[in-house]
């Protein structure tokens, strides 16, 4: 039978395969040995789709296989951190959350092509063009000039790794003239119009990724990992997070509550602009499974750390970022996860009732093995003035 393949089904292993000759080799040789323990059931990477098994049919790119860790974050009494960074082993952060359906479905609809938005050191276009690649498809990156930080060239250099084409436009609405162009040459040359994601990958189905991970933090709470958090801190962009978190929290049933902490312009992420999102993913989920209820939880977005401009770090962003580093070892940035910290600090030393819990959504490495660092020659017309 060498070939053949035992499922285990119980426990939630549905992922978990193992060979008869593997198996065998677990059987005790003789009757004097003890019974061993058996090990902790592994948890689902989808447990949105466990509890709605309608929506299992939404397929799936493979690139997130399994749940992030949450952690004590040392140094305040309840304070806990969510590690998306540690999402993929080669370019993760919470953008693979999205991804991971989003990739799936343009590989189902044969695209050949991604084309994604963003501002120069998006993780998102960065992130596309590393695990387009690797599943054949290539990324065109439409980007827009950001004041310098050491995360633009990281992620400028992923997508040069990763054959990106990269075009600069100075306003979103040249972005979309070029997109249109280029995605018309793509019609002519490979038959297929390009699978368009609009920044960070937040369109409903993007959102969906962090329902799911409402329901993965549920299963965590459970297993004695982590408490149940009051609150929830996370950055407040492109609003896909933040949605789904909403959504899958109020499904999952957790009574805690998300901080937006606002790191964009409200010409791109505002509270009408979130409702609208929400009701999409919400009609999104009820059109796999009408038994789905609309719920979402509370959210509360903060605008007080945003400071000068995008990616524009102001002195509590450092602060946050530099006691983070010590506290978890991770990483972070001055666009995103730098401002959400310093929301999460300021109201870690108000003293809130907790626990609490932030997201943290940075990549943790600053580039995938084997990718060479940019010289600084190929980084003009990228940054805004001279900083870098």
């Amino acid at each position: 039978m060498e070939g053949s393949r035992l499922r285990i089904a119980d426990c939630g292993l549905r992922h978990f395969s193992m060979s008869w000759p593997a198996l065998l080799a677990l059987t005790p040789a003789s009757s004097e040995h003890r019974p061993q323990p058996s090990p902790p059931c592994p948890m689902s990477a989808y447990p949105l789709f466990d509890a709605h098994p309608r929506l299992a049919a939404l397929p799936r790119a493979g690139i997130f296989q399994t749940p992030t860790a949450v952690r004590a974050l040392p140094g305040y009494d309840g304070a806990w951190v969510k590690r998306d960074d540690l999402s993929n082993s080669e370019f993760g952060g919470n953008k693979i959350r999205k991804l991971d359906l989003l990739l799936g479905e343009a590989q189902a609809q044969r695209r050949r092509c991604l084309l994604a938005f963003g501002y120069s050191g998006s993780n998102f276009v960065a992130a596309s063009a590393w695990h387009g690649r690797r599943l054949g498809l290539d990324t065109i990156g439409l980007l827009l000039p950001q004041a310098g930080a050491p995360y633009v060239a990281d992620n400028l250099a992923t997508c040069a790794a990763a054959g990106a084409e990269l075009a600069l436009g100075q306003s979103s609405a040249g972005l979309v003239s070029q997109a249109l162009a280029r995605s018309l040459r793509r019609l002519a040359t490979q038959g297929r119009w390009p699978y368009w994601m609009p920044p960070g990958g937040s369109t409903p189905l993007g959102a969906l990724g962090f329902v799911n991970a409402a329901y993965e933090l549920r299963a965590q709470i459970e297993a004695g990992l982590c408490p149940e958090p009051e609150r929830i801190t996370v950055a407040f962009s492109s609003m896909g997070t933040v949605a789904g978190l909403a959504i899958g929290l109020a499904l999952a049933g957790l009574r805690s509550r998300v901080v937006a902490v606002q790191v964009v312009s409200t010409q791109f992420a505002t509270p009408a602009k979130l409702d609208r999102l929400i009701a999409q993913t919400q009609a999104l989920l009820r059109r796999y499974d009408p038994a789905i209820p609309t719920r979402a939880a509370a959210v509360e977005i903060r605008t007080e750390f945003y400071g000068q401009d995008y990616a524009v770090p102001t002195a509590a962003t450092t602060a946050a970022m530099q006691a983070f580093q010590q506290a978890s070892g991770a990483r972070g940035d001055s666009a995103y996860s730098g401002k959400a910290l310093a929301g999460y600090y300021a109201d870690l030393q108000r003293g809130l009732p907790g626990p609490s819990l932030y997201w943290h959504t940075f990549n943790a490495e600053r580039r995938p093995r084997g990718v060479s660092p940019l010289p600084p020659e190929r980084l003009r017309g990228y940054l805004l003035g001279d900083r870098c």
